[in-house]
């Protein structure tokens, strides 16, 4: 016969190990979900995710007359319109690049003058 159970239930794939629990655990699978760290005030982290989605939006409109702006012209002949278009898009374009460089040295204004509050070690 094959290794398969036996009519009684007892075989060798029936037994069950003395270490195997009697009911599964499926959290038991693998390590814990680590948390994640919170700001310590919270303002911080809300700014610039206002700052962000608001950024996602003036980019999505740029991209968006910006490719549409030239079709428009080009395959209806509306030049003048997608031309208008294009424009919005490039003035959009420009806003948000402004934004984003404003962002950036903002960030690294404040990291200089947190390292220049810092005392500083004059032995080594």
């Amino acid at each position: 016969m094959l290794d398969g159970p036996d009519e009684d239930g007892s075989g060798p794939i029936s037994e069950k190990s003395p270490h195997e629990p009697d009911e599964f655990d499926p959290s038991s699978l693998g390590p814990d979900v680590p948390e994640a760290p919170s700001a310590p005030d919270g303002t911080g982290d809300s700014e610039v995710a206002a700052l962000f989605w608001k950024l996602v939006v003036v980019f999505n409109i740029a991209l968006l007359a910006l490719s549409v702006g030239p079709m428009l012209a080009y395959f209806e002949g509306q030049v003048e319109r997608g031309l208008q278009i294009f424009l919005v898009g490039v003035i959009a374009f420009a806003y948000g690049t402004f934004r984003y460089v404003q962002f950036r040295r903002s960030r690294t204004d404040d990291e200089q003058t947190d390292t220049e509050t810092e005392p500083r070690d004059h032995n080594g």
